[in-house]
């Protein structure tokens, strides 16, 4: 059984993996202002996670951020395959 800890830990280890993922794909369609913005939400998520860790120290304050992290991750997800949709349909039409 995870730790509280350990399981922010791996939900945030994995979301910095899928953030460099995307860094490098948005990297190759050479467009610098993409790249600040993963950027800048790869920290902003990793600094949520870090501050929800945190906050973790009383059973409802723990139920409640494990609930506003799964959804958070699910909320990112759909964004982030949303951005990923717009990109691939943007740099299709570029010459």
């Amino acid at each position: 059984m995870t730790t509280v800890r350990t399981g922010w830990e791996e939900l945030g280890h994995t979301l910095e993996a899928l953030g460099l993922k995307l860094r490098l794909h948005y990297e190759q369609t050479r467009d610098d202002e993409v790249t600040e913005t993963v950027d800048r939400l790869r920290a902003g998520v990793q600094d949520a996670f870090e501050a929800a860790g945190n906050a973790v120290r009383d059973d409802a304050v723990r139920a409640d951020v494990r609930e506003a992290g799964r959804l958070l991750a699910e909320a990112l997800a759909t964004t982030l395959e949303k951005v990923g949709a717009d990109l691939r349909d943007a740099t299709s039409r570029k010459p």
